[in-house]
């Protein structure tokens, strides 16, 4: 088996691959809600997940993360004049052009090996080099291409992808409008684990995780990576003692962070600052939740709304989360927050406000889609 693959197969009927990229971010999530998916709906289905850049570029892997990690932290307006803009994507086009063309050779021989019966990408860049083989051999293994977002860009477009999952049907709209045929556009909702739409006794994870009390709880993340603010919100949130929030912050990678964060937690908070690194048990803190203050990452959005937590956006990126901020306010899940700062005075004016809250709430029930792994599962159902 290629390095960077995870077999789940007990027994053999029926083979998938799914791309995804980089091991830390919510296309590897989807790509597992897939999996679960796949593996309950068709049973005997052999399901490899690969990590398309580690796979074909490990080295243009870390140059491209590294090189993304420094434009989000310094520059972030250079990725939203960037992002799906077509003066951009023509004059990038011969650099895509030669690195699928480099890759196709490692493309070829994988999905030789694999021979599977169908292909799902959860990531713009793996769908493309798998377009790419498709035309260049004439196979016509189907190929699904899942969004994570609620802004589809033109990097997804190739006639040899035969569906599109879209996380809603506005943006269903938006690829249609860029030319793809209404009949290949599912708006089943980004995957989501399963685990998320299991009911939890609130009380009984409270104790568990030492959150007693009638205190509100703020769950708060930067992604997978703990980029953006929170440190600023942190603090802010501390400063207010009135409201004494408890606070658990999530600091995914980023291990300068959570050291920071740990030693303030032991100097002056007074137990209400829970810090954690990368954690699995989201779905756990997202049930003891009132509210989460993070970047509006497309699975952290996707998982909130199933668990119908009103989602409190700071520092958006530009381009996708920008498109996502602007999406969940329109839908009346989320607000966002610029004076980040006083955090603290937004929040106490959202939570002395009557039904504000949970109004959010029951606006997340309305958008939340949890079982598009299992629809995406029966569309690979039919079309095999």
């Amino acid at each position: 088996m290629p390095a960077g693959t995870i077999s789940c197969a007990d027994k053999i009927m029926k083979k998938a691959l799914i791309f995804y990229i980089s091991r830390h971010s919510g296309h590897f999530h989807a790509a597992s809600a897939i999996e679960q998916g796949l593996v309950s709906v068709l049973g005997n289905i052999e399901v490899d997940k690969i990590n398309a850049f580690s796979y074909t570029n490990p080295i243009l892997e870390k140059v491209i993360n590294k090189a993304y990690m420094q434009v989000i932290k310094k520059r972030p307006e250079i990725w939203g004049n960037i992002y799906d803009n077509p003066e951009f994507m023509k004059k990038t086009s011969k650099a895509r052009e030669a690195i699928h063309k480099f890759n196709m050779s490692k493309v070829r021989k994988l999905i030789d090996a694999h021979d599977p019966d169908v292909v799902l990408c959860t990531q713009a860049f793996p769908c493309g080099m798998v377009a790419d083989y498709k035309r260049s051999i004439g196979k016509d293994t189907p190929l699904i291409g899942v969004l994570t977002d609620h802004a589809p860009h033109s990097y997804w477009l190739y006639d040899e992808v035969d569906y599109y999952i879209v996380p809603s049907e506005e943006t269903g709209e938006t690829l249609i409008k860029k030319g793809v045929p209404s009949k290949k556009v599912k708006a089943y909702g980004i995957p989501v684990d399963p685990k998320f739409s299991v009911g939890l006794d609130r009380e009984d994870v409270k104790e568990r995780l030492k959150l007693e009390g009638d205190a509100p709880v703020i769950l708060i993340m930067g992604g997978s990576q703990g980029i953006g603010a929170m440190e600023v919100v942190v603090r802010s949130l501390l400063s207010d003692e009135e409201h004494n929030y408890r606070l658990v912050v999530v600091t995914g990678t980023n291990k300068k962070l959570y050291s920071k964060l740990k030693k303030l937690e032991k100097k002056k908070t007074g137990g209400r600052l829970m810090t954690m690194t990368y954690v699995k048990n989201i779905e756990e803190l997202m049930e003891v939740s009132d509210v989460i203050i993070s970047k509006p990452g497309g699975m952290t959005i996707a998982e909130s709304m199933v668990k119908r937590l009103p989602l409190i956006i700071v520092d958006p990126i530009p381009g996708h989360e920008r498109l996502n901020t602007d999406y969940l306010v329109r839908k009346g899940v989320a607000v966002e927050i610029k004076n980040i700062d006083a955090i603290h005075q937004s929040m106490n004016e959202l939570f002395d406000a009557k039904g504000v809250i949970d109004g959010m709430k029951i606006a997340a029930g309305k958008i939340a889609r949890p079982d598009s792994a299992l629809n995406i599962a029966k569309l690979v159902k039919d079309i095999l």
